[in-house]
């Protein structure tokens, strides 16, 4: 698995079916992310990868302060290895990316960069400057270009609880470890640890 900042992939030449996020925890929805993306690069002979930043964008936005990560960008990158994801791009996210149209997004960085051929989104991902681009709006663009598009619907627990990282995190800040894993699928890392009864929080 590679783990590469956008930037340094000039030279890049393979095609891919990317799946886009921020992937803090790998969590149960990401992975569903995740198996969509290595099931269409087996289908089509492309490189799964995955496509994120380095700061969830919340973070860098948040009021009052930045919004605790539940994952480094390189414990993102070995989660995301190990559910087959073979490429990891990412981009430094500041007011310079935040500025970016949705059109630049999808020309500059999934067909110019990372030559997709297959989208994978969520279906509430967002993107472009204003987060203006939504899942019908990358439809009409993939439509445009050529590429396959999967929007993933909402993964729920068996409760109907919508899977997410904000609601992980308010697990970890009460105490319930039960709660995190069952949204993680996994037992916590070291990092979601040290954040369980919001001591980091």
């Amino acid at each position: 698995m590679s783990l590469i900042r956008l930037e340094d992939m000039a030279a890049f030449d393979g095609e891919t079916a990317v799946c886009l996020g921020t992937f803090d925890g790998v969590h149960l929805g990401h992975q569903a992310l995740v198996s969509r993306t290595v099931a269409a690069a087996r289908a089509q002979g492309l490189i799964p990868c995955a496509y994120t930043f380095d700061l969830p964008p919340a973070s860098v936005f948040a009021k009052g302060g930045s919004v605790q990560v539940l994952s480094t960008l390189e414990e993102k990158a070995k989660l995301l290895e190990g559910h087959g994801i073979q490429l990891v791009a990412y981009s430094h996210f500041d007011q310079t990316v935040a500025a970016k149209s949705a059109e630049a997004f999808f020309e500059d960085i999934l067909m110019k960069t990372l030559h997709a051929r297959h989208v994978v989104i969520g279906f509430h991902y967002h993107f472009g400057q204003f987060a203006r681009g939504d899942a019908q709006y990358m439809r009409a663009l993939c439509e445009k270009a050529g590429v396959g598009l999967s929007v993933v619907p909402p993964v729920r627990l068996s409760d109907g609880e919508l899977v997410s990282s904000t609601a992980i995190r308010e697990y970890l800040r009460q105490g319930d470890r039960a709660g995190a894993q069952r949204m993680l699928n996994r037992t916590l890392s070291a990092r979601e640890e040290e954040l369980l009864g919001g001591k980091d929080l």
